[in-house]
């Protein structure tokens, strides 16, 4: 069965499961290591697991927390938790212990699963300091004392408890939250995002219709999944799209392209660093891309080295090419590239705004600014986070008084009406006097053939106020001079623009979507003054 669903998505992930259960039993619904899951068989095991939230006291509007990595127990509990009013809420097992504590503390939630063997489990402690949590469910071969394994949790099929799940589930409206996201928190504290079902349902929708996404589909997820894209955007969208999602417990280049050649993944969605990783091995170069459909990439900036070869294989197999932007904050996609876009447009936008969704650009003021001219990002439509989760003051910030969503993000609308960013509206320096976006040096120092990522803050200094500070990785042997950089961005930008500090490092920190952590680029700064690292020749701002 291929094409399009022939209605309208459902209105919940735990709807699809049971529609492609009816319609598509047989067919795979899950991939994961060795294990092969029918939709039949993950609607009857989420099944259970709804039964088991119901027993375990999770009330309409609980948390349930997962600490851990894409498995089948993951897609089955989101599932369930969907089915009986409960807020899925994931966290990624590679944050420290304190972490993870902190953002248990502040989510409340009546129920944790873990693998039990994570840097971050740390159940006894967990516990102690969140009495909100009723039962602790481990995944794998040991449960510590108090805990309640994950099989014995499934095997316990309390067929008593189906009416109650059957009731909860009508009683769930669209508005109900479904999903707490926790942002990055790589300019501070993260906050917790919370969507409803309709929000979902309506983000799915969009990249449906945009990614042109058709019932049978195989997408790849190897994202954490306290990520968007892993919750939203391939979860959600393959559940509801009636598509088979094949999962790894982490990124890795080499096993991810053994798995996208073996699974025949029909679309690869991941961040341009993901990519690039994937494209310095020598798998790559072998791998048979005939089954691909779609590589699709958000998050950030396509570099030229991952679009040439990526266009190379779009240009034997037929495959597209396609980006978008999105937000925790807007539930997934956004704004999507057209396949009739020009490749500048791929290189250098982020697409048009899809319909019913509402951008436009504002000022400080939040007015309207004119085409071309860069200013805040803002969004309105169904998209929308209905708010900060306990944060009544930073989502008023946020969300304006006419529902208009401002991202942070400041960017500006080309002639086609694509979206162009230009950096996060935090980001922006003053130098001097002068406006100083650091994506538009980004950029440019990112179009030199010796660099592969850039990342630029504004540091306090004596004279200026603030001046740039340039972070530069290079390219897989390469080795580029800072002063050639200086140089290389004189002939490009206005010399107040031109970073006056500027370290080359083979590696660079970076976020699970891709993008460099300047927090953490900050935070090595140390405590040494911007002057005392000047280069010699820093120049002025004449």
């Amino acid at each position: 069965m291929n094409g399009k669903p022939s209605h309208p998505p459902p209105t919940s992930i735990a709807d699809a499961v049971d529609r492609w259960a009816s319609e598509r039993g047989d067919a795979e619904a899950v991939v994961a290591s060795d294990r092969r899951v029918t939709w039949r068989g993950l609607a009857d095991e989420a099944e259970r697991v709804a039964r088991g939230l119901v027993a375990a006291g999770v009330s309409r509007g609980d948390r349930v927390a997962m600490v851990g990595t894409a498995c089948v127990e993951y897609v089955c509990l989101a599932v369930a938790a969907a089915k009986v009013g409960g807020v899925f809420l994931g966290l990624n097992p590679k944050f420290t212990p304190e972490e993870i504590r902190g953002l248990l503390a502040h989510a409340e939630p009546a129920l944790l699963v873990t693998p039990g063997d994570s840097p971050g489990a740390d159940l006894a402690a967990h516990r102690a300091a969140v009495p909100s949590i009723r039962a602790v469910v481990v995944i794998g071969p040991t449960t510590p004392p108090g805990c309640v394994a994950w099989r014995e949790f499934l095997a316990a099929d309390r067929p008593e408890l189906a009416g109650e799940v059957a009731r909860r589930r009508a009683d769930i409206g669209p508005e109900d939250p479904a999903l707490l996201l926790y942002t990055s928190g790589s300019t501070g504290r993260p906050k917790g995002v919370l969507h409803g079902h309709r929000a979902v349902a309506a983000s799915v929708a969009l990249e449906l219709e945009h990614m042109r996404m058709t019932v049978g589909d195989r997408l790849l997820l190897h994202f954490p999944i306290n990520h968007v894209a892993a919750a939203v955007e391939i979860t959600a969208a393959g559940l509801i799209g009636g598509c088979t999602l094949v999962l790894m417990d982490r990124f890795d280049p080499e096993r991810s392209l053994e798995v996208i050649e073996r699974e025949r993944i029909t679309m690869v969605g991941q961040v341009p660093v993901m990519y690039l990783m994937q494209m310095q091995t020598e798998r790559f170069r072998t791998v048979d891309w005939r089954h691909v459909r779609s590589f699709v990439w958000g998050g950030s900036k396509a570099p030229a080295p991952m679009l040439a070869p990526l266009g190379r294989i779009a240009a034997t197999t037929g495959a597209r090419l396609a980006t978008a932007y999105g937000s925790t904050e807007l539930c997934g996609f956004t704004t999507f590239t057209a396949p009739d876009d020009p490749p500048e447009a791929l290189a250098t936008t982020c697409g048009r705004v899809a319909p019913p969704l509402e951008l436009r650009i504002v000022d400080e003021a939040g007015r309207p600014v004119p085409a071309g001219m860069v200013g805040e990002v803002a969004f309105r439509g169904p998209v929308v986070m209905q708010g900060y989760y306990r944060d009544p003051e930073a989502t008023a910030r946020a969300i304006d008084a006419e529902g208009w969503f401002h991202s942070g993000d400041l960017g500006s609308l080309d002639a086609g009406g694509r979206l162009r960013l230009a950096g996060r509206r935090s980001e922006m320096f003053k130098t001097g006097g002068e406006n100083v976006h650091p994506q538009e040096v980004e950029d440019v120092l990112e179009a030199h053939p010796d660099v592969l990522f850039a990342a630029v803050l504004g540091v306090p200094d004596p004279i200026y106020d603030e001046v740039g500070h340039a972070f530069v990785m290079p390219k897989p042997g390469r080795q580029p001079d800072a002063a050639a950089l200086r140089d290389h961005c004189r002939a490009h930008l206005v010399n107040f623009k031109v970073p006056k500090l500027l370290d080359v490092r083979p590696i660079l920190p970076l976020l699970a979507n891709g993008k460099v952590d300047k927090r953490a680029l900050r935070a090595d700064l140390g405590a040494s003054a911007p002057s005392e690292r000047r280069p010699a020749g820093g120049g002025t701002h004449d």
